[in-house]
Parts: structure tokens; sequence; C-alpha cells
């Protein structure tokens, strides 16, 4: 079991971004439902961290990732006992892409 959770600053902004696109296009109740799943994850994260899919990105990170609404994935890895939240991702994305974006590079 973990004890905290970090949003890495990219990822808070693609958080923040993904909301506010879901506010313009669907309203208040699509962006609180999203979310709402995006919270449910990480607490099961938190009980369960190795229970999200692993992911073959980066040698050097440990990434591992969970499907949260229809098309995103939020991508994280364990630093200790922290869960740190690295990115979230349109799955519709090439693999390659999301590579870029996962690691910043």
């Amino acid at each position: 079991m973990l004890h905290k959770y970090i949003f890495q600053k990219r990822a808070y902004l693609q958080l923040r971004d993904i909301c506010d696109y879901l506010d313009r296009k669907f309203g208040v109740r699509t962006t609180n439902d999203f979310l709402s799943e995006v919270e449910h994850s990480i607490d099961v994260l938190m009980k369960f961290p190795l229970s999200g899919h692993p992911e073959l990105i980066s040698k050097r990170q440990g990434y591992r990732s969970k499907i949260v609404g229809k098309r995103n994935k939020m991508y994280y890895y364990l630093r200790g006992n922290t869960l740190v939240i690295a990115a979230f991702v349109d799955m519709r994305m090439s693999p390659e892409r999301i590579r870029k974006i996962v690691t910043n590079r």
C-alpha cells in the first residue's frame, strides 16, 4: 500500500485540458464523471499499485497505465511509497507519439 500520490506538472495540465474539453463539448456532468473515474482509479492504485498494465515506454522508468474515461490512459510509475501520475494520453494516438508525450522527449 502506498502512502501518497503526486501529479507531475504535465499530467496536471493534461488533466485540466481534458476537463476543459469535456466541459465545453459535453457539459459539467460528463466532466465530473470523468474526474470521479480518475479519483477511483487513483484510489485503486494506492491499494494495488501493480494492477495497472505494464507499458514498454521507457527502460528507465517502470511505467504502467490505467484506462480512464472512454479514450484516455493515465500513465504512472512508482517512486518508493509514492504513486507518480506522469501523463494523461488519448489512446487513439500513435504509439511513438504517446511515448514522446509520456517520457517528455
